[in-house]
């Protein structure tokens, strides 16, 4: 994910310059995130900084060891047994210059108000 470097904090006498200072403004800058596209679900954002990305359920706790059996997910969509443990996969498609959702599970997948069924391959558009 994105890398931050602190700096020093600022001297008393500089912090009072600024807040005195018409043109000061308190509002945080926004942080801006590299990424080539980003999944945006009701409780959080994942922003895809790797060409392929799995999602699913987790199959065991974050704390626990995992074997090499055992598929580890990047997107956790949560315990519910409709969500397989790898339900998709999001992959860059060079040919086609494109990212594309390639559903995994058994029980489909809904992509952009589309049904998709195991094994279809739905290119992702540009929102």
């Amino acid at each position: 994910m994105a890398s931050r470097t602190a700096s020093p904090p600022p001297d008393s006498q500089h912090v009072s310059a600024l807040i005195d200072d018409p043109s000061f403004n308190p509002e945080p800058a926004s942080d801006k995130i590299s990424a080539y596209y980003s999944l945006v679900f009701p409780t959080f954002t994942y922003y895809l900084q790797t060409l392929n990305v799995t999602i699913g359920r987790r199959c065991i706790p974050t704390s626990t060891a995992s074997s090499s059996e055992q598929t580890q997910v990047d997107v956790d969509l949560g315990p519910l047994k409709s969500v397989s443990r790898l339900h998709a996969r999001i992959e860059y498609e060079e040919e086609e210059e494109r990212f594309v959702l390639v559903v995994l599970g058994r029980n489909g997948a809904w992509v952009d108000g589309t049904w998709c069924g195991k094994g279809n391959k739905v290119p992702l558009r540009e929102r």
